[in-house]
This record gives structure tokens, C-alpha cells and sequence, in this order.
């Protein structure tokens, strides 16, 4: 995705105080992908703060954070960049949707390693590759400090249980993934792009990629996903297919 721009089970399972007990999850290690730990739901996420020229994925390293709650902060932050304003009603869809496209890219790769390249590798390497998701992890967005301190948003409780509930879906139910109904690569989904065309980034006219008077863009275009068991609109999040 371009610069600024991208992409219910409900455990009541609360991480307490022991939580920086936690294994770490070494970033491209797919094996420490625990479904005991990823389908933890964490009750208030622990606020972080911008040390000099640090990283989003550099505080996370630090804070052993898991990648689970890695991937509920990029869900969280990207959501809330989409524009809540405008895009509140379509709630608890606008935070999964976005947690699948994570998953696809991390199911791509490990289809087809080729894809590591354009996407990283597990969700640590998805998340955090340069250039992708930067609404949420570059230190130039607005929305980056939420993926560090969700809490500072004050409908936080709201969106952050829709985050945790979509990261918590995610990987522990893949199988429900709503775009295998859709253009897939190697079986798996090759949804892989979003553009959130409310969002105060969105370029006009979008980029290329994504805009939609373009040929290539009409072709990658994918409508009508149901997402939370409900049509849901591209007005807020529009997808693209460009894993060929």
C-alpha cells in the first residue's frame, strides 16, 4: 500500500499483571504462533511512549508484546484511521476486515514464499514491513501513537474490543475468513490491498492502485464482501486483489 494510506468469538479470557510473563514472539517465527496465547483478550492495553527516533516496531519489540496484541493495536489504529466519523456505523466489520487482510498476506506467504518480498513474513513481518499499513506504525501518521496508547482515544473501550474480538477471530478462526469467497491464489485469498477513501490520508485523485478510473485498479476491485455475516459497504474500506 502506498505511504499513509492502506489497508465474533469474544473470549473473556483477561490478561492480568502476569502479562509481561508472556513468551515473546521473535518477529518471522511462525512457530511461537501459539492459539493459547493469540486468543488472549486484553482487557486495557498498557500505553506506550515514542522514545527519540524509536519505531512503533522497535516499542513492541521492547515491550515483548505478542502477536496478538500486535495485530489487535494495527487493527484498532488502522480502523479508527478510516474516518469513525463516517464510518462508525459499519463498526466491529471496519476492524475485521482489516485484520483478515492481514491474515491473507500472512497466508500468502507461507503459500508462496515469493510474496515474503512484497509482504514480510507472519504477522509481525506483515505488519510491520516498510511502506505497508502506515497509518497505524509510521512514526509520520497521526494514528500511529494510537497503535502505542489506544486508551488516549476516548471511545477507546468501544474500538478496542472490536479490535481485540477481529484479532482474537482471525487466528483462531481462519477458516471464516470472508474472502475466500473471493479471487484466491494458491487457495488462499488474494485480497491483499485496502484503501480507505474517507480517511483524512486518502489522496484525490487516490493513487493508482486504487483508483478506480484507472483499468487496473476496475479489475482488482472485489465487491460485495460479507463481513460479520453482513454486506459490507466499500464506502469506508474498498478491497483490491493483486496477488496473481
Amino acid at each position: 500500500m502506498n505511504k499513509f494510506v492502506g489497508f465474533i468469538f469474544f473470549s473473556t479470557v483477561v490478561i492480568s499483571q502476569a502479562r509481561a510473563n508472556d513468551a515473546f514472539c521473535p518477529p518471522g517465527n511462525n512457530k511461537a504462533l501459539q492459539k493459547i496465547e493469540l486468543g488472549k483478550i486484553i482487557e486495557s492495553p498498557k500505553c506506550f511512549k515514542r522514545q527519540g527516533d524509536e519505531s512503533n516496531e522497535a516499542i513492541a519489540d521492547k515491550n515483548q508484546l505478542t502477536d496478538f496484541e500486535v495485530l489487535a493495536r494495527l487493527a484498532f489504529a488502522e480502523g479508527i484511521s478510516t474516518n469513525m466519523e463516517k464510518c462508525e456505523k459499519y463498526g466491529e466489520s471496519i476492524f475485521e476486515s482489516i485484520a483478515w487482510g492481514v491474515h491473507n498476506r500472512v497466508e500468502l506467504t507461507k503459500s508462496n514464499p515469493k510474496w515474503e518480498k512484497s509482504f514480510g513474513k507472519g504477522y509481525r513481518g506483515v505488519i510491520f514491513k516498510k511502506a505497508q499499513f502506515n497509518p497505524a506504525v509510521s512514526k509520520k501518521s497521526t494514528y500511529s501513537t494510537l497503535f502505542l496508547c489506544p486508551t488516549e482515544h476516548p471511545l477507546w473501550k468501544v474500538y478496542w474490543q472490536h479490535a481485540t474480538e477481529a484479532a482474537n477471530k482471525v487466528v483462531t478462526a481462519p477458516d471464516e475468513n470472508p474472502f475466500l469467497k473471493g479471487p484466491k491464489t494458491n487457495g488462499v485469498s488474494a485480497v491483499t490491498h485496502f484503501y480507505y477513501p474517507q480517511s483524512s490520508q486518502a489522496t484525490n485523485p487516490p493513487v493508482d492502485w486504487a483508483n478506480l478510473t484507472k483499468t487496473k485498479a476496475k479489475n482488482a476491485y472485489v465487491k460485495n464482501i460479507k463481513v460479520n455475516g453482513s454486506t459490507f459497504s466499500n464506502e469506508c474500506v474498498q478491497f483490491f486483489s493483486y496477488a496473481k
